[in-house]
């Protein structure tokens, strides 16, 4: 299924351009042959439907053909971070069961011996057909396939990553849903500087741009230079990015501002756009950057399409095509218009369910929903608000206290730079507040619980602060705060 997307595309137009990396430039035709190529050598190899592939490349077209060759024989894609490091590769190759690693040389070189101790007998492939040596295979007629054909993991920020489980029939929906919503066309060029191994760069970036026939910029890793240089010369026409991107973009005196007349549309996902973000990028680009809500369970669920104006632009839009969302209260029951509650979500896109978690999995989906833990209210427009996570209030003595809102307080004091707060565990089975701060000048936690007395209720405030050089956080932004709780106070 996920191969007759890129033969579809192929077939209609096998000299457009398909992906560009490094300066060098992959048509459709180039790219299906090179997929072809590369699933013969994995078949000869005795891979096949079900067999789990682990993907650790860097955006690019070799992550493209990978990704397609194993659809192609019925595998399952298993991408992964390139900066893990060995006890989280380890943990990766156990939960998967891999039993192929295509990565480059280098990484093979450093990574070796424990692909082949944690799974003996994986084996690791370096070698990917270039695109433009790659032979044609004669195109045999082939039975659409489906099953299992993704493996990713929750980003693992309050615990132990959770493997996700998704199909062909999934993903083919998600890509429909969401070029069907944004109106993607083989004339949009877009700009893959998020990571593709993470579901917003692979489901946003990579499959979109082949449902729809259009072309892939990549990038390996966000450099600002290369990205204003990308967006002004390749005439990008959607740019998927994450908050800190479009920060660093507004923000910094190298990066002169510019008018990009072909970007028609940036977006922003993985963790909350910052109004000065917002207003800064604005400026000094002229174009809004628009929010998208998804999840790794789900795919892509709302975006932005409609319009910015005063608190417009904080919402994530209205639910995408063919996916459904609604908000429900603490008793399950459908929550009023402008009522916040947990969003929970329905679609043809999303996980049956996590791997070997039964009962996380009776508590996550439910009557055919996914109960996402996010809270967010409806507008009368249908248009989305995220307000946070339910699982993160913090229990003190009974009292349910939004960490947001002490984020946000301590955030005003002039020596913050930005911080972090959540419950940890007291006595007698109590939780605690904990601040983490990063500074931008000297301060103590002294005046930090200071600060927050008398403007909130005394349990409010902080018993721990923990002041840090910076927050941890995923290669998208969002906060690891799984390595926030244990650590001595300061």
């Amino acid at each position: 299924m996920l191969y007759e997307m890129l033969v579809s595309a192929a077939s209609e137009s096998p000299g457009r351009e398909a992906v560009e990396a490094h300066g060098t430039a992959v048509s459709y035709g180039e790219l299906r042959a090179a997929v072809d190529g590369f699933a013969s050598k994995l078949g000869a190899l005795g891979f096949g439907k079900g067999d789990p592939v682990l993907v650790l490349l860097p955006n690019g077209a070799e992550f493209v053909i990978a990704v397609f060759a194993v659809a192609k024989l019925g595998g399952i894609v298993v991408p992964v971070n390139l900066s893990f490091q060995i006890n989280e590769l380890k943990f990766y190759l156990q939960d998967s069961g891999a039993r192929a690693v295509v990565t480059t040389a280098e990484l093979a070189s450093r990574h070796g011996a424990l692909i082949q101790d944690v799974n003996p007998g994986c084996h690791i492939v370096t070698s990917i057909p270039h695109p433009d040596s790659a032979p044609l295979e004669a195109a045999a007629a082939r039975a659409s396939i489906d099953g299992d054909v993704l493996y990713q993991y929750s980003s693992g920020s309050t615990g132990t990553p959770k493997r996700v489980v998704r199909s062909q029939a999934n993903l083919v929906e998600e890509a429909d849903n969401y070029t069907h919503t944004v109106k993607l066309t083989r004339e949009d060029r877009i700009l893959a500087v998020v990571p593709m191994f993470h579901a917003h760069g692979f489901g946003n970036c990579l499959l979109a741009t082949i449902r729809a026939g259009a072309t892939l910029y990549t990038l390996e890793s966000f450099n600002r230079q290369q990205v204003i240089d990308a967006l002004v010369d390749k005439d990008i026409t959607v740019f998927p990015g994450v908050p800190f991107m479009f920060s660093i973009l507004a923000d910094s005196p190298s990066i002169a501002a510019a008018r990009l007349p072909a970007l028609r549309l940036a977006f922003s996902a993985g963790a909350p756009l910052a109004d000065k973000t917002f207003e800064r990028f604005l400026h000094k680009f002229g174009v809004p950057v628009r929010q998208l809500y998804g999840s790794t369970e789900t795919g892509s669920v709302a975006i932005n399409m409609g319009r910015t104006a005063g608190d417009l632009w904080s919402s994530v839009g209205q639910a995408i095509h063919h996916v459904e969302v609604k908000i429900v209260d603490d008793d399950g029951q459908p929550a009023g218009v402008d009522q916040t509650g947990e969003i929970i979500i329905r679609s043809q896109a999303m996980t049956r369910g996590y791997a070997n978690l039964e009962e996380v999995n009776r508590q996550s989906f439910r009557d055919g929903y996914f109960w996402s833990g996010d809270l967010g209210r409806l507008d009368r427009d249908g248009r989305l608000f995220i307000s946070g996570r339910k699982t993160l209030f913090i229990n003190v003595g009974g009292n349910k206290v939004d960490p947001a809102q002490i984020e946000a307080l301590i955030d005003e004091h002039p020596a913050v730079a930005e911080s972090v707060v959540l419950g940890v565990g007291g006595g007698h089975s109590q939780e605690i507040i904990k601040a983490v701060v990063v500074c931008k000048q000297a301060c103590d936690a002294e005046q930090i619980r200071d600060w927050c007395r008398g403007k909130v209720a005394d349990f409010k405030v902080p018993r721990i602060v923990e002041f840090r050089a910076e927050i941890p956080r995923s290669p998208l932004g969002k906060i690891l705060r799984k390595y926030l709780q244990d650590e001595e106070s300061h």
